[in-house]
Protein backbone atom coordinates (compact mmCIF):
# COMPACT_ATOMS: atom_id res chain seq x y z
CA UNK A 1 0.00 0.00 0.00
CA UNK A 2 1.19 3.55 -0.77
CA UNK A 3 2.68 5.19 2.39
CA UNK A 4 -0.01 7.15 4.27
CA UNK A 5 -2.81 5.63 2.18
CA UNK A 6 -4.16 3.54 5.07
CA UNK A 7 -4.83 6.58 7.25
CA UNK A 8 -6.35 8.39 4.31
CA UNK A 9 -8.68 5.49 3.60
CA UNK A 10 -9.78 5.45 7.22
CA UNK A 11 -10.57 9.17 7.12
CA UNK A 12 -12.50 8.73 3.88
CA UNK A 13 -14.47 5.81 5.34
CA UNK A 14 -15.33 7.83 8.48
CA UNK A 15 -16.17 11.35 7.23
CA UNK A 16 -18.06 12.20 10.43
CA UNK A 17 -14.84 11.86 12.40
CA UNK A 18 -13.10 14.51 10.30
CA UNK A 19 -13.93 18.03 11.49
CA UNK A 20 -14.13 20.51 8.56
CA UNK A 21 -11.52 23.27 8.69
CA UNK A 22 -12.59 26.75 7.59
CA UNK A 23 -10.47 29.84 7.04
CA UNK A 24 -12.22 33.21 7.58
CA UNK A 25 -10.42 36.32 6.30
CA UNK A 26 -11.60 39.84 7.18
CA UNK A 27 -9.89 43.04 8.33
CA UNK A 28 -12.88 43.88 10.55
CA UNK A 29 -12.19 42.10 13.85
CA UNK A 30 -15.78 42.43 15.03
CA UNK A 31 -17.10 40.62 11.93
CA UNK A 32 -14.28 38.10 12.22
CA UNK A 33 -15.17 37.26 15.86
CA UNK A 34 -18.90 36.99 15.11
CA UNK A 35 -18.39 34.69 12.10
CA UNK A 36 -15.85 32.60 14.00
CA UNK A 37 -18.21 32.24 16.97
CA UNK A 38 -21.17 31.26 14.79
CA UNK A 39 -19.21 28.70 12.72
CA UNK A 40 -17.53 27.21 15.78
CA UNK A 41 -20.96 26.52 17.29
CA UNK A 42 -21.67 24.48 14.14
CA UNK A 43 -18.73 22.20 15.04
CA UNK A 44 -16.34 23.64 12.46
CA UNK A 45 -12.65 24.20 13.17
CA UNK A 46 -12.21 27.89 12.34
CA UNK A 47 -8.91 29.61 11.45
CA UNK A 48 -8.80 33.40 11.04
CA UNK A 49 -6.73 36.04 9.26
CA UNK A 50 -7.02 39.84 8.93
CA UNK A 51 -5.79 40.06 5.33
CA UNK A 52 -4.63 38.04 2.36
CA UNK A 53 -1.03 37.81 3.49
CA UNK A 54 -2.02 36.33 6.84
CA UNK A 55 -4.39 33.95 5.07
CA UNK A 56 -1.56 32.63 2.88
CA UNK A 57 0.54 32.05 6.00
CA UNK A 58 -2.31 30.02 7.51
CA UNK A 59 -2.61 27.98 4.32
CA UNK A 60 1.10 27.19 4.40
CA UNK A 61 0.59 25.60 7.81
CA UNK A 62 -2.86 24.13 7.06
CA UNK A 63 -3.05 23.25 3.34
CA UNK A 64 -5.93 20.87 4.18
CA UNK A 65 -8.35 23.80 4.77
CA UNK A 66 -11.77 22.75 3.43
CA UNK A 67 -13.25 26.19 2.69
CA UNK A 68 -12.14 29.85 2.60
CA UNK A 69 -14.49 32.75 3.43
CA UNK A 70 -12.82 36.02 2.47
CA UNK A 71 -13.76 39.67 2.43
CA UNK A 72 -12.92 41.45 -0.83
CA UNK A 73 -11.77 44.85 0.44
CA UNK A 74 -8.74 44.36 2.72
CA UNK A 75 -5.33 46.01 3.18
CA UNK A 76 -1.99 44.53 2.06
CA UNK A 77 -3.56 41.73 -0.02
CA UNK A 78 -7.25 41.99 -0.88
CA UNK A 79 -9.70 39.16 -1.50
CA UNK A 80 -9.29 39.10 -5.29
CA UNK A 81 -5.49 39.03 -4.98
CA UNK A 82 -5.78 36.24 -2.40
CA UNK A 83 -8.05 34.32 -4.75
CA UNK A 84 -5.51 34.63 -7.56
CA UNK A 85 -2.69 33.30 -5.37
CA UNK A 86 -4.80 30.45 -4.03
CA UNK A 87 -5.81 29.32 -7.50
CA UNK A 88 -2.21 29.44 -8.76
CA UNK A 89 -0.82 27.26 -5.96
CA UNK A 90 -1.04 23.51 -6.59
CA UNK A 91 -1.09 22.71 -2.85
CA UNK A 92 -4.47 24.35 -2.27
CA UNK A 93 -5.78 25.45 -5.65
CA UNK A 94 -8.85 23.21 -5.30
CA UNK A 95 -10.05 24.70 -2.00
CA UNK A 96 -13.51 26.28 -2.54
CA UNK A 97 -13.55 30.01 -1.86
CA UNK A 98 -16.51 32.25 -1.03
CA UNK A 99 -15.96 36.00 -1.39
CA UNK A 100 -17.81 38.50 0.79
CA UNK A 101 -18.48 41.95 -0.65
CA UNK A 102 -20.49 45.01 0.18
CA UNK A 103 -23.68 45.85 -1.68
CA UNK A 104 -23.18 47.54 -5.04
CA UNK A 105 -19.83 45.89 -5.82
CA UNK A 106 -21.21 44.02 -8.85
CA UNK A 107 -18.06 44.45 -10.92
CA UNK A 108 -16.01 42.77 -8.19
CA UNK A 109 -18.44 39.84 -8.17
CA UNK A 110 -18.04 39.32 -11.91
CA UNK A 111 -14.27 39.67 -11.67
CA UNK A 112 -14.10 37.22 -8.75
CA UNK A 113 -16.26 34.60 -10.47
CA UNK A 114 -14.16 34.88 -13.62
CA UNK A 115 -11.02 34.37 -11.51
CA UNK A 116 -12.38 31.18 -9.99
CA UNK A 117 -14.41 32.17 -6.93
CA UNK A 118 -16.99 29.51 -6.06
CA UNK A 119 -19.60 31.84 -4.58
CA UNK A 120 -20.37 35.40 -3.40
CA UNK A 121 -22.15 36.65 -0.29
CA UNK A 122 -23.20 40.29 0.09
CA UNK A 123 -22.86 42.24 3.33
CA UNK A 124 -24.77 42.44 5.55
CA UNK A 125 -25.41 38.72 5.25
CA UNK A 126 -27.92 36.43 6.89
CA UNK A 127 -26.24 33.70 8.96
CA UNK A 128 -28.77 31.06 7.83
CA UNK A 129 -27.87 31.85 4.22
CA UNK A 130 -24.18 31.80 5.09
CA UNK A 131 -24.56 28.42 6.77
CA UNK A 132 -26.50 26.96 3.83
CA UNK A 133 -23.85 28.07 1.35
CA UNK A 134 -21.00 26.84 3.54
CA UNK A 135 -22.61 23.41 3.90
CA UNK A 136 -23.28 23.18 0.16
CA UNK A 137 -19.67 23.94 -0.71
CA UNK A 138 -18.37 21.59 1.97
CA UNK A 139 -20.57 18.87 0.51
CA UNK A 140 -19.12 19.56 -2.94
CA UNK A 141 -15.64 19.59 -1.42
CA UNK A 142 -16.33 16.20 0.17
CA UNK A 143 -17.47 14.82 -3.19
CA UNK A 144 -14.35 16.27 -4.81
CA UNK A 145 -12.12 14.60 -2.21
CA UNK A 146 -13.98 11.32 -2.58
CA UNK A 147 -13.49 11.42 -6.34
CA UNK A 148 -9.82 12.29 -5.91
CA UNK A 149 -9.39 9.45 -3.43
CA UNK A 150 -11.22 7.01 -5.72
CA UNK A 151 -8.98 8.09 -8.60
CA UNK A 152 -5.86 7.57 -6.46
CA UNK A 153 -7.07 4.11 -5.51
CA UNK A 154 -7.82 3.35 -9.16
CA UNK A 155 -4.33 4.49 -10.18
CA UNK A 156 -2.81 2.43 -7.36
CA UNK A 157 -4.73 -0.70 -8.38
CA UNK A 158 -3.98 -0.05 -12.03
CA UNK A 159 -0.28 0.11 -11.19
CA UNK A 160 -0.60 -3.15 -9.27
CA UNK A 161 -2.23 -4.70 -12.33
CA UNK A 162 0.55 -3.38 -14.57
CA UNK A 163 3.12 -4.81 -12.16
CA UNK A 164 1.31 -8.16 -12.17
CA UNK A 165 1.23 -8.16 -15.97
CA UNK A 166 4.94 -7.38 -16.10
CA UNK A 167 5.60 -10.28 -13.73
CA UNK A 168 3.41 -12.57 -15.83
CA UNK A 169 5.19 -11.37 -18.98
CA UNK A 170 8.59 -12.10 -17.45
CA UNK A 171 7.36 -15.51 -16.36
CA UNK A 172 5.95 -16.28 -19.78
CA UNK A 173 9.07 -15.14 -21.62
CA UNK A 174 11.15 -17.31 -19.28
CA UNK A 175 9.15 -20.29 -20.52
CA UNK A 176 10.18 -19.65 -24.12
CA UNK A 177 13.51 -20.92 -25.45
CA UNK A 178 16.13 -18.16 -25.40
CA UNK A 179 18.41 -20.14 -27.71
CA UNK A 180 18.17 -23.08 -30.05
CA UNK A 181 20.25 -26.23 -30.49
CA UNK A 182 23.35 -25.73 -32.60
CA UNK A 183 23.53 -28.44 -35.23
CA UNK A 184 25.03 -28.72 -38.69
CA UNK A 185 21.99 -30.75 -39.81
CA UNK A 186 19.30 -28.11 -39.14
CA UNK A 187 18.74 -24.47 -38.12
CA UNK A 188 15.85 -23.06 -36.09
CA UNK A 189 14.46 -19.50 -35.79
CA UNK A 190 11.41 -18.00 -34.06
CA UNK A 191 9.33 -14.86 -33.60
CA UNK A 192 6.83 -14.26 -30.80
CA UNK A 193 4.57 -11.17 -30.72
CA UNK A 194 1.91 -11.05 -27.95
CA UNK A 195 -1.07 -8.77 -28.59
CA UNK A 196 -1.13 -7.79 -24.89
CA UNK A 197 1.69 -7.61 -22.36
CA UNK A 198 1.17 -11.33 -21.92
CA UNK A 199 -0.24 -13.51 -24.65
CA UNK A 200 -1.71 -16.91 -25.22
CA UNK A 201 0.86 -18.36 -27.62
CA UNK A 202 3.70 -20.62 -26.62
CA UNK A 203 6.41 -22.67 -28.29
CA UNK A 204 9.19 -24.97 -27.16
CA UNK A 205 12.15 -26.78 -28.69
CA UNK A 206 13.58 -29.93 -27.07
CA UNK A 207 16.60 -32.09 -27.90
CA UNK A 208 15.77 -35.79 -27.62
CA UNK A 209 17.76 -39.02 -27.53
CA UNK A 210 21.08 -37.26 -27.02
CA UNK A 211 20.69 -35.10 -30.09
CA UNK A 212 19.46 -37.78 -32.48
CA UNK A 213 16.05 -36.12 -32.58
CA UNK A 214 14.65 -32.66 -32.00
CA UNK A 215 11.07 -31.83 -31.07
CA UNK A 216 9.20 -28.58 -31.82
CA UNK A 217 5.91 -27.69 -30.12
CA UNK A 218 3.69 -24.71 -30.90
CA UNK A 219 0.61 -23.88 -28.83
CA UNK A 220 -2.24 -21.36 -28.98
CA UNK A 221 -4.01 -20.85 -25.65
CA UNK A 222 -7.63 -19.70 -25.56
CA UNK A 223 -7.53 -16.08 -24.37
CA UNK A 224 -4.89 -13.54 -23.37
CA UNK A 225 -3.60 -11.88 -20.24
CA UNK A 226 -2.55 -13.29 -16.90
CA UNK A 227 -4.92 -16.26 -17.14
CA UNK A 228 -3.42 -17.32 -20.46
CA UNK A 229 0.08 -16.89 -19.03
CA UNK A 230 -0.68 -19.38 -16.27
CA UNK A 231 -2.11 -21.83 -18.81
CA UNK A 232 1.09 -21.58 -20.83
CA UNK A 233 3.04 -22.36 -17.65
CA UNK A 234 0.91 -25.47 -17.05
CA UNK A 235 1.29 -26.42 -20.71
CA UNK A 236 5.08 -26.12 -20.51
CA UNK A 237 5.19 -28.42 -17.50
CA UNK A 238 2.87 -31.02 -19.03
CA UNK A 239 4.81 -30.96 -22.31
CA UNK A 240 8.20 -31.39 -20.66
CA UNK A 241 6.83 -34.23 -18.52
CA UNK A 242 5.48 -35.95 -21.63
CA UNK A 243 8.11 -35.34 -24.32
CA UNK A 244 10.98 -36.95 -22.44
CA UNK A 245 8.91 -40.01 -21.53
CA UNK A 246 8.00 -40.85 -25.14
CA UNK A 247 8.95 -39.46 -28.55
CA UNK A 248 5.72 -40.36 -30.38
CA UNK A 249 3.96 -36.97 -30.92
CA UNK A 250 0.51 -38.56 -30.66
CA UNK A 251 1.38 -40.08 -27.28
CA UNK A 252 2.81 -36.76 -26.10
CA UNK A 253 -0.34 -34.85 -27.04
CA UNK A 254 -2.47 -37.57 -25.47
CA UNK A 255 -0.68 -37.29 -22.14
CA UNK A 256 -0.79 -33.49 -22.29
CA UNK A 257 -4.52 -33.61 -22.96
CA UNK A 258 -5.18 -35.83 -19.92
CA UNK A 259 -3.26 -33.51 -17.60
CA UNK A 260 -4.70 -30.32 -19.08
CA UNK A 261 -8.23 -31.72 -18.87
CA UNK A 262 -7.76 -32.08 -15.11
CA UNK A 263 -6.20 -28.64 -14.61
CA UNK A 264 -7.66 -26.13 -17.07
CA UNK A 265 -11.28 -26.27 -15.84
CA UNK A 266 -12.91 -25.00 -19.02
CA UNK A 267 -9.89 -23.62 -20.89
CA UNK A 268 -8.33 -25.24 -23.92
CA UNK A 269 -5.35 -25.03 -26.25
CA UNK A 270 -4.51 -25.94 -29.81
CA UNK A 271 -1.13 -27.60 -30.38
CA UNK A 272 1.10 -28.99 -33.10
CA UNK A 273 4.04 -31.20 -32.13
CA UNK A 274 6.63 -32.56 -34.53
CA UNK A 275 9.74 -34.66 -33.93
CA UNK A 276 12.55 -34.61 -36.49
CA UNK A 277 14.90 -37.59 -36.74
CA UNK A 278 18.27 -36.15 -37.72
CA UNK A 279 19.59 -39.45 -39.14
CA UNK A 280 16.61 -40.56 -41.24
CA UNK A 281 15.29 -37.04 -41.89
CA UNK A 282 11.83 -38.32 -41.03
CA UNK A 283 9.38 -35.85 -39.52
CA UNK A 284 6.75 -37.41 -37.25
CA UNK A 285 3.93 -35.08 -36.24
CA UNK A 286 0.52 -34.78 -34.58
CA UNK A 287 -1.95 -31.94 -34.17
CA UNK A 288 -4.62 -30.93 -31.69
CA UNK A 289 -6.85 -28.55 -33.64
CA UNK A 290 -3.90 -26.40 -34.77
CA UNK A 291 -3.30 -24.85 -38.23
CA UNK A 292 -1.33 -27.12 -40.59
CA UNK A 293 2.44 -27.24 -40.82
CA UNK A 294 3.99 -25.82 -43.97
CA UNK A 295 6.92 -27.46 -45.73
CA UNK A 296 8.66 -25.45 -48.42
CA UNK A 297 10.45 -27.88 -50.71
CA UNK A 298 12.90 -25.38 -52.12
CA UNK A 299 14.27 -27.83 -54.66
CA UNK A 300 10.91 -27.73 -56.49
CA UNK A 301 9.34 -24.53 -55.11
CA UNK A 302 6.36 -26.48 -53.75
CA UNK A 303 4.67 -25.69 -50.42
CA UNK A 304 3.17 -28.76 -48.79
CA UNK A 305 0.59 -28.69 -45.99
CA UNK A 306 0.76 -31.25 -43.20
CA UNK A 307 -2.59 -31.18 -41.44
CA UNK A 308 -3.55 -34.14 -39.25
CA UNK A 309 -6.97 -33.75 -37.64
CA UNK A 310 -7.83 -33.95 -33.93
CA UNK A 311 -9.70 -31.85 -31.39
CA UNK A 312 -8.36 -29.22 -29.02
CA UNK A 313 -6.49 -30.19 -25.88
CA UNK A 314 -8.10 -29.81 -22.47
CA UNK A 315 -11.78 -30.06 -23.44
CA UNK A 316 -12.46 -33.80 -23.74
CA UNK A 317 -10.89 -36.89 -22.24
CA UNK A 318 -9.95 -39.34 -23.59
CA UNK A 319 -9.00 -38.14 -27.08
CA UNK A 320 -7.26 -40.29 -29.69
CA UNK A 321 -4.44 -38.43 -31.42
CA UNK A 322 -2.78 -39.90 -34.48
CA UNK A 323 0.77 -39.39 -35.70
CA UNK A 324 1.79 -39.09 -39.34
CA UNK A 325 5.18 -39.11 -41.01
CA UNK A 326 6.75 -37.01 -43.73
CA UNK A 327 10.08 -37.61 -45.39
CA UNK A 328 12.13 -34.44 -45.45
CA UNK A 329 14.94 -33.65 -47.87
CA UNK A 330 18.02 -31.43 -47.56
CA UNK A 331 16.93 -27.87 -48.31
CA UNK A 332 13.39 -28.34 -47.00
CA UNK A 333 12.06 -25.56 -44.80
CA UNK A 334 9.37 -26.10 -42.12
CA UNK A 335 7.01 -23.45 -40.72
CA UNK A 336 5.04 -23.67 -37.47
CA UNK A 337 2.67 -20.73 -36.78
CA UNK A 338 -0.43 -19.61 -34.90
CA UNK A 339 -3.59 -18.30 -36.55
CA UNK A 340 -2.78 -14.68 -35.66
CA UNK A 341 -0.41 -14.74 -38.64
CA UNK A 342 -2.97 -15.25 -41.38
CA UNK A 343 -6.11 -13.90 -39.61
CA UNK A 344 -4.72 -10.40 -38.97
CA UNK A 345 -6.58 -7.84 -41.07
CA UNK A 346 -6.16 -4.30 -42.38
CA UNK A 347 -8.54 -1.33 -42.36
CA UNK A 348 -10.52 -2.79 -45.26
CA UNK A 349 -11.07 -5.97 -43.19
CA UNK A 350 -8.93 -7.98 -45.63
CA UNK A 351 -7.00 -10.79 -43.94
CA UNK A 352 -3.28 -11.20 -44.45
CA UNK A 353 -4.06 -14.76 -45.47
CA UNK A 354 -1.96 -17.84 -46.18
CA UNK A 355 -1.55 -16.92 -49.85
CA UNK A 356 0.59 -13.91 -48.87
CA UNK A 357 2.53 -16.08 -46.43
CA UNK A 358 3.22 -18.69 -49.13
CA UNK A 359 4.16 -16.02 -51.67
CA UNK A 360 6.76 -14.46 -49.33
CA UNK A 361 8.18 -17.89 -48.54
CA UNK A 362 8.53 -18.77 -52.23
CA UNK A 363 10.06 -15.39 -53.13
CA UNK A 364 12.87 -15.71 -50.56
CA UNK A 365 14.35 -19.20 -50.92
CA UNK A 366 17.91 -18.04 -50.30
CA UNK A 367 17.19 -16.20 -47.08
CA UNK A 368 18.23 -17.82 -43.81
CA UNK A 369 15.36 -18.90 -41.59
CA UNK A 370 15.47 -16.14 -38.94
CA UNK A 371 15.68 -13.22 -41.42
CA UNK A 372 12.79 -14.79 -43.34
CA UNK A 373 10.61 -14.91 -40.22
CA UNK A 374 11.52 -11.27 -39.55
CA UNK A 375 10.53 -10.40 -43.12
CA UNK A 376 7.16 -12.13 -42.71
CA UNK A 377 6.36 -10.03 -39.65
CA UNK A 378 7.50 -6.78 -41.29
CA UNK A 379 5.21 -7.44 -44.22
CA UNK A 380 2.38 -8.29 -41.86
CA UNK A 381 2.80 -5.00 -39.98
CA UNK A 382 2.89 -3.04 -43.24
CA UNK A 383 -0.27 -4.81 -44.38
CA UNK A 384 -2.14 -4.17 -41.13
CA UNK A 385 -1.10 -0.51 -41.08
CA UNK A 386 -2.75 1.45 -38.28
CA UNK A 387 -5.11 -1.37 -37.35
CA UNK A 388 -4.41 -3.17 -34.11
CA UNK A 389 -3.46 -6.82 -34.30
CA UNK A 390 -6.05 -8.61 -32.17
CA UNK A 391 -4.33 -11.97 -31.70
CA UNK A 392 -0.91 -13.21 -30.69
CA UNK A 393 1.49 -14.18 -33.48
CA UNK A 394 4.08 -16.91 -33.15
CA UNK A 395 6.35 -18.24 -35.88
CA UNK A 396 8.87 -21.05 -35.64
CA UNK A 397 10.91 -22.05 -38.67
CA UNK A 398 13.33 -24.94 -39.25
CA UNK A 399 15.74 -25.40 -42.13
CA UNK A 400 17.00 -28.87 -43.07
CA UNK A 401 20.57 -28.07 -43.97
CA UNK A 402 22.02 -31.38 -45.10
Amino acid sequence: MVPGQENKIRREENPEQEQPHLLVVDDDNDILRIVQFFLSKQKFKVHTANNGEEALAVLEVHPDIDLILSDVMMPKLNGLELLKKVRSNERYSEIPMILISAEGETSQKVTGLNMGADDFITKPFNFDELMARVRNHLRLRRLQKDLLHANEQLQYRNQMLIDDLETAKDMQMALMPDSFPENTEYSIGAQYIPVDKVGGDFFDVVVLEEGKKVGVLIVDVCGHGVGAAFITAITKITFRNACYAQTDPAAVLGRMNRELFLNLKGGYITAFYAVYDVTSKMLTYASGGHPPLLVHRRSHGDIIKLEPQATFLGIFNPVEFSADEFQLLPGDRIFFYTDGLFESHNGAEDQFGMERVAKLIRENPESEIQPLLDLLLRNLREFVGECEVDDDITLVGMDILS
